[in-house]
């Protein structure tokens, strides 16, 4: 079989996986991704207290980037592989219009930002008014764009 086919049979099972797990409590999910290291569990801690405020209308379910198991949704979802400390996936997306600007839950919050690397394009305040109306979220998964040396190194 084609390589290609095989991937799209694998995305397209995960995707009917997903939706059928939505289905079953009738709310939409939210994937949480972290690492078990301090600047992402800093950054977790954060966006628990924005979850805690909507809990009741989601499935929240967390995983842990680093745990091979993961891998398969993480790619399924259009995230990095690597070099990512945290993600937060709303009922499969992650990139949401925030007025003029684009913001994409992946790499740390802007509340981060001077932690070095991976700072990403959004805030708290952004996942809120997201989890408060899902409309401004984006069909279309966008990552935001590092710099260069941003990328480097091990990723927290």
């Amino acid at each position: 079989m084609n390589h290609a086919f095989i991937i799209l049979i694998i995305f397209v099972l995960v995707s009917l996986s997903l939706a059928l797990n939505a289905v079953g409590t009738g709310k939409l999910v939210i994937h949480v991704f972290s690492k078990n290291k301090r600047p992402s569990q800093e950054a977790l801690k954060q966006i628990n207290a924005a979850i805690d405020k909507h809990r009741e209308y989601y499935d929240i379910r967390y995983h842990d980037i680093e745990d091979e198991a993961n891998l398969e949704l993480i790619h399924s979802l259009g995230i990095p592989s690597s070099h990512f400390p945290v993600a937060v996936v709303i009922d499969g997306k992650f990139t949401a219009q925030m007025g003029d600007r684009i913001s994409s839950f992946v790499h740390f919050p802007d509340f981060m930002h001077g932690i070095g690397r991976h700072e990403g394009n959004w805030s708290i305040s952004d996942l809120e008014a997201v989890l408060q109306d899902n409309s401004l979220l984006l069909t279309e998964n966008i990552l935001p764009e590092l710099e260069e040396d941003e990328t480097e190194g091990d990723c927290e």
